[in-house]
C-alpha cells in the first residue's frame, strides 16, 4: 500500500454536486486535481508493468474502496427479495415496477424490461440513471435504451440512486449515499444474477454521467460484469470531488487511486468509453486518460476490448449517437442481435405508471425511513458479515 497523501489539495464537497449544465444535471469538475492525478497514473504506469501486477493492484483497489465505503469485507448477500407488480406488454418487450430489498428494511426501486419472444437464457444489462434532473430514470432517452436492449434479447434492470423518484427512505444528501447506491448495484447484480433467464457469463451495465460513475465503480468491483460502458464521466477526477454518491466517503484515498486508474483496474473485462467535447469535463479524455487505460488493457494483451469514441459536438446526455454505440458494443461483447432502435413504437411512460411505491401499492412495514434508521440498518448488515 502506498503512503498515504500528507495534505488534500480539494475542498471536500457537502451535500451537493457540483459543475452545473443547462440541461439541468449535475457531474463533478476534477480540473484542480490534475496535477496530482498525472503523478498518480505516472506512479502507476511506473510500478504495474505486467498482468499480475495488475491483478494485485486490482484487488488493493477493491478493497480500499470497499473499506472507505465500509462494506468490507463485503457482508453476506442471500438471495434477492423482490416485490413486483404492474407487468405492461408492449411491442416486443414488457415492462413491470421492481423494487429490491438490499438490506433488510431498505429498498432499490427500479423498473424490469424484459424481450417478450426470449428462447433461453439471454444476457442481463443494468441501466443506473445519473444525475439528469427532474426524472432520473423515468425520462424519456433512459426508457428508450432500456426498451431496445430488451428488444435486442437482454433482461435490463433499470434503478434509482438513492433519494430520487421512489427511492425516498433517504435523501441523496445522506452522508452513507455512496455506500448505498454501491451496495444498490451489487445486489442488482445478484437480481439478474438469480433471474433462470439471464446468462450469468452476459452480465453489462451502461450509464452516464452520475449513472457512469456507478457503472465504472460496479465494473471495478465485480468481475461477474462482463462488459460495461461509463458514457461522459471518466476524466481527472478523484474522491472528495462531485457529489456525494461519488466522492462522500473515502473510497479512493487510501490507495491514493482516480476515476482513470479505477476504470483501467476493469481490465481485460470489455469497456466502452464515451467522451464528447467542451465544455463537458471529458473533453480532453482522448489525450488524458483513454492512453493509460489502454496501455493497462495491452498489459493483460487484451487491447481490442478497450474502446473510446469521442464525440467532439455533442453533450453531456446518453444521446442518439451514445446509444447506439452502446448497443453495437454490448451485441458483439454480450452475444446479441444488433437492431435498428424505432423510437416511434417505444411507449414513452409517464412516471406515475412507473413508479414502484405509491397509494395503491405502499411501502412494506418495517421499511426503515431517515437518515438515521438507514444508517442503523447499513451498520446492520456489517454485522452480519
Amino acid at each position: 500500500m502506498h503512503k498515504r497523501l500528507g495534505r488534500r489539495a480539494m475542498t471536500r464537497i457537502a451535500g451537493i454536486c457540483i459543475g452545473l449544465f443547462a440541461c439541468g444535471l449535475t457531474v463533478s469538475t476534477g480540473f484542480a486535481q490534475r496535477p496530482l492525478i498525472e503523478q498518480q497514473l505516472d506512479r502507476s504506469r511506473k510500478e504495474y508493468r505486467s498482468a499480475e501486477d495488475w491483478t494485485k493492484r486490482r484487488q488493493e483497489l477493491r478493497e480500499g474502496f470497499l473499506r472507505g465505503a465500509g462494506l468490507w469485507p463485503l457482508p453476506d448477500r442471500p438471495r434477492v427479495r423482490v416485490i413486483s407488480h404492474s407487468f405492461r406488454k408492449r411491442d416486443g418487450y414488457s415492462v413491470e415496477n421492481v423494487a429490491l430489498e438490499t438490506m433488510p428494511g431498505f429498498y432499490c426501486t427500479g423498473n424490469l424490461y424484459r424481450p417478450l419472444a426470449q428462447q433461453g437464457a439471454g444476457p442481463g444489462i443494468l441501466c443506473p440513471h445519473g444525475h439528469f434532473r427532474p426524472l432520473g430514470r423515468f425520462r424519456a432517452n433512459h426508457q428508450i435504451r432500456c426498451a431496445h436492449f430488451a428488444r435486442m434479447g437482454a433482461t435490463v434492470f433499470s434503478y434509482s440512486m438513492v433519494g430520487w423518484q421512489d427511492s425516498k427512505q433517504t435523501t441523496h444528501n445522506d452522508p452513507l449515499v455512496l455506500a448505498l447506491q454501491t451496495w444498490n448495484s451489487l445486489r442488482a447484480l445478484d437480481f439478474l444474477a438469480q433471474l433462470p433467464t439471464v446468462d450469468t457469463e452476459r452480465l453489462g451495465i451502461t450509464g452516464a454521467s452520475g449513472g457512469g460513475t456507478q457503472t465504472f465503480f460496479l465494473a471495478a468491483l465485480d468481475d461477474r460484469v462482463r462488459a460495461s460502458a461509463p458514457v461522459v464521466i471518466v476524466y481527472p477526477w478523484s474522491a472528495p470531488q462531485g457529489c456525494l454518491c461519488e466522492g462522500g466517503l473515502p473510497v479512493m484515498q487510501a490507495t491514493e487511486t482516480n476515476a482513470i486508474e479505477l476504470a483501467a483496474s476493469v481490465a481485460p473485462r470489455a469497456q466502452l468509453l464515451i467522451s464528447v467535447g467542451a465544455p463537458d469535463p471529458t473533453k480532453e479524455f482522448p489525450k488524458f486518460g483513454f492512453p493509460f487505460i489502454k496501455q493497462v488493457y495491452e498489459r493483460h494483451h487484451k487491447a481490442e476490448n478497450a474502446q473510446l469514441l469521442h464525440l467532439e459536438p455533442e453533450k453531456h446526455d446518453f444521446g442518439p449517437s451514445k446509444r447506439n454505440a452502446v448497443y453495437a458494443f454490448f451485441a458483439k461483447h454480450l452475444g446479441m442481435t444488433l437492431e435498428p432502435e424505432e423510437t416511434a413504437t417505444i411507449v414513452i411512460e409517464e412516471p406515475a405508471v412507473m413508479q414502484v411505491f405509491d397509494e395503491s401499492h405502499p411501502m412494506p412495514e418495517g421499511a426503515v425511513q431517515g437518515s438515521e434508521a438507514v444508517a442503523k440498518a447499513f451498520a446492520e448488515l456489517r454485522r452480519q458479515e
